[in-house]
């Protein structure tokens, strides 16, 4: 086991911001990924309490993401979740909001 100090006067006002961090971290490896045509895939589809049991982290650690990184088998245009029917693509009109 090991231990992960982390202090400072940001973490201290705005203890939120260690986990802006990782997320902003994983957006820069993701294109970084992409752009050496890596894929990325974002696992959510799992029982939290599991995955950190199986990996025996401390109780205190905050679990973020779980990612899989690899070239992939198949290139494909079509999103993952469309292609094998689990989510049918986004209508883009209903994601944009104007004032």
């Amino acid at each position: 086991a090991f231990d992960v100090i982390i202090s400072g006067l940001g973490r201290r006002t705005m203890p939120e911001a260690l986990e802006y961090s990782v997320a902003a971290s994983i957006q820069q490896l993701w294109l970084s990924a992409r752009s050496l045509g890596i894929g990325v895939g974002w696992v959510s589809i799992f029982d939290i309490e599991d995955l950190k049991a199986s990996l025996d982290v401390p109780d205190d650690w905050k679990f973020i993401a779980y990612l899989c990184v690899g070239y992939p088998e198949e290139k494909h245009t079509d999103s993952e979740l469309i292609r094998h029917g689990w989510q049918d693509r986004l209508d883009r009109s209903k994601m944009i909001f104007k004032r």
